[in-house]
This record gives C-alpha cells, structure tokens and sequence, in this order.
C-alpha cells in the first residue's frame, strides 16, 4: 500500500465499516452476529491507509512477517487474560455461533486485533506527528528499581486471583510491571523503562491515547454486535458506557503499555518478530515451537472458555423451549428468528402459524427470554424449570437466590458453574428494564 492509494482505502474501509453496522443495528446475519470481526479489520487497514499516506507505505504490508506475528500473538496474548477470567468472572460471552468450530475460528479472529489494533493507533499518531517528541526529566534506572518493578508486577498479579472481588484492576499492570525490566535489561530502544530513562515520554503518550482510542472503538463495537462480551465487575455496574463500566475505560490506556513490553519482550526471544529486524536471526526450529505451544495454549483456553466464559449461543427457532418443531421449520423458512419472534404481534403470529392466541403469546414470551442480554435457549430452559417463564416474572426475582435455585435444580446437569449470581443480576436487571421498572 503506497500513499497514492491510502485515501481510497481509507474510503473503501469506511463504508465497509458503516455497511456493517447499519446490517447489524437491523438484526440481519451473519453481520449480527460477525460485527466486531467485519468492522475490526477494516478499521486495522483503515489505520494502516492512514500510516501508508504519511510514510509511503504501510508496516504490515511492507514487513508481512511482523504482520503475521502480530496477529498471532495477538490471539495468544488475549487468551492468557481469558484464563485469568476464569478466576476474575470479570465478562462472559453470549450468542456466540451455535457451532463449535466456527465459534472458536470467530473468537480467534476477534482476539487476533488487540496487538494490531493498538500499535497501528500508536503509529497513526506517530506519523500524523502527535506526541512526536515529548521531553522529560530523565529518570534514573537502578537494579534495585528493577526487581522492585517485577516483584510489584508478582504482586500485582497474585492478589486478583486471591482475592478477586478486590484486587482485580491490578490485573490490568501486572504484566507490564513483569515485562519491562528483562526487557529493559535485553533491549533498551524498545523499553518503555528505557524511554523514560532517556527523558522521552512520546512513545508512552502514543500507547496511552492510542490504547484509550482503541478502547473506545473496542466497546462501541461490542455494544452493536449480537454476538458480544458482558461485563460483571463488582460494585461498577451502574455507570457505563455501551457495555463498560465508565472506569473500566481507564484500563485500556494501561493495557496498551502491556501489549507493547510483552510483544518485545518476545522478540527478545525471537518468539515474535518485531517491525524493526533483531540483531540476530533466530532459528526457524525455535519459531515452530513456540507457535507449536502458542495453538496448544490457545486451544487450551478455548476448551476451558466453554465452560468458564460461554454463557450462550445465538438462539435458534428450533431450540425455543415449547415452540413446536413444525411450526419453527415455517417460521424459519420464512426469514423468521428468535429476534424476530420476540417482536411480532400476537393475533399475526396466531394467524400465520394457525395457532390459538394463548400459543402465540407463550411462543412470544419465550422468544423474548430467550433474547434477553444473551439468556439463550439453554438457560431458558433452565428458568422455566424453575417456573420462571417470561419476562415478567424475571423482574421479580432476587438474583442471588435465583442462582442458588438454578444451580440446585440442574445439579449434575453440565454446565455446573452457569449461571453465577453476577449473571443472574444482569438478567434481573434487564428483565426490568424491559418493563420499564426504575428499580
């Protein structure tokens, strides 16, 4: 990609991007369920057109390797925080692709932006001259400084997954803390520690607002998509925007330094390969072990996210609980989902499918549990095993004793751990928001 081309695709990624949302904001598919993935890439070659019309060329297409790199462990690096979600109950997923393999290709996908997304934002603002060179006061680097840096980041990561409910921000700095000193110690140029050593805050300042910005993109995103992460964190649900606890927002521009020590911390290795060459090659033997154990651990993660951080699949007409067969093979044939199902007057139901009112009510009314804040079928059904079948009688529930009872009632019935009480909270208050309840 060279700067003659980049305004036009820069244009061609925009209305790709807007194409996209407006099929998703309608409900229609796959945009619906595929929206962060369909407006994520063409937002990377977006940045990428806008680097290439400053530069001359753009740094995933003019080194592919880095490009590769990045994407993959990208992915890889994502996974690692799913893990510790499974600890921190932080987000879980809901209408998700009914199918395995497909599930997992999308989340992958998906995952596979972070890296790209937040150095291209960094670099955007490198080349449009933002925070070029920003002076400081040098800082003084010591060994003691050091291993205090990386026991702050072993403490920082210990104490989330002790105690959870208190510490789980600190996730969020633990592995730039844990990074920074090798890598200040095996590369200083790419050192954020090393930078501030030297005076020069503008790299940091471009990860920070870059992070912020891709963060933002990141929610907004999320929000519109059928497909989507819902957060639980303890005691921030009641202010947010889009999906995200309005304080949650301050942990992006972190994250972006974390992105950054640990890619170059692994191209210190020669794990990843970084956009500026090593100084020394690194054997191909080394690479295919490491994204050997890189697919193992993604593949490990994704095993455990079924149970962990799944909470539902897209609902499928066939899989509304009391919905007979015939009458969801006509309604799907017709252009008919859940979504639509939910919404549609009862007497043109009734006299679509040649049902009595009483049946299109109860169709509707499980239809409108099913797609609530990503219920899904499978939780439904576990609702109305506890007589809760609309609604309406979701609002009126406690979410702490609703879990209790859900979980006593599917004893033995895998999965065990759904759904926890911060997801039942997200359900009531929905529920009631529906009815238009103030509280």
């Amino acid at each position: 990609m060279n700067a003659r081309q980049a305004p036009f695709i820069v244009a061609a990624a925009a209305a790709l991007i807007g194409v996209a949302i407006g099929l998703a904001l309608r409900g229609i598919e796959p945009a619906a369920t595929w929206l962060y993935q369909a407006a994520w890439y063409p937002t990377i070659v977006a940045m990428a057109a806008l680097i290439a019309r400053r530069e001359g060329r753009d740094p995933l297409t003019a080194n592919p390797l880095h490009a590769l790199s990045l994407f993959a462990w990208s992915a890889v690096f994502w996974f690692f925080f799913e893990l510790l979600n499974w600890r921190l109950d932080n987000w879980y997923y809901v209408n998700v692709p009914p199918n395995r393999p497909e599930r997992w290709i999308g989340i992958s996908l998906a995952f596979a932006t972070v890296l790209p997304a937040i150095f291209l934002a960094a670099r955007t603002l490198e080349s449009w001259t933002v925070f070029r060179t920003v002076p400081a006061r040098p800082m003084r680097v010591t060994a003691l400084g050091l291993r205090l840096t990386a026991l702050a980041g072993i403490i920082f990561l210990v104490l989330p997954l002790v105690w959870p409910r208190y510490f789980f921000p600190l996730v969020w700095g633990a592995t730039t803390l844990l990074a920074e000193p090798a890598l200040y110690r095996r590369a200083r140029r790419w050192s954020l520690i090393g930078d501030l050593e030297r005076g020069e805050l503008g790299r940091i300042l471009r990860l920070l607002a870059g992070g912020a910005g891709i963060g933002l993109l990141w929610e907004l995103y999320n929000s519109i998509a059928r497909s989507r992460w819902i957060y639980t964190v303890p005691g921030l649900d009641n202010l947010k925007l889009f999906e995200m606890p309005l304080l949650g927002f301050l942990g992006f521009p972190v994250f972006a330094l974390e992105c950054w020590s640990v890619f170059h911390l692994l191209a210190c290795f020669g794990i990843s390969t970084p956009e500026e060459p090593p100084a020394t090659p690194v054997r191909l033997r080394r690479k295919i072990g490491t994204a050997a154990a890189g697919v193992a651990f993604a593949v490990f993660v994704l095993v455990g996210m079924e149970h962990f951080s799944i909470s539902s699949t897209t609902p499928q007409l066939i899989d509304v609980p009391g919905l007979p067969a015939s009458v969801a093979f006509r309604l799907g044939a017709s252009g008919e989902s859940p979504f639509t199902l939910a919404r549609e007057p009862a007497s043109e139901l009734a006299r679509e499918t040649d049902a009595s009112m009483d049946q299109a009510l109860r169709w509707i009314e499980t239809a409108r549990l099913c797609t609530l804040r990503g219920v899904g079928t499978d939780n439904t059904r576990r609702l109305m095993k506890i007589g809760v079948a609309d609604v309406a009688t979701l609002a009126r529930q406690d979410s702490d004793s609703l879990a209790a009872r859900l979980r006593a009632a599917g004893a033995g019935d895998p999965p065990l751990r759904w759904p926890t009480p911060a997801q039942t909270h997200v359900w009531v208050t929905a529920a009631r928001a529906a009815l238009g309840w103030t509280s």
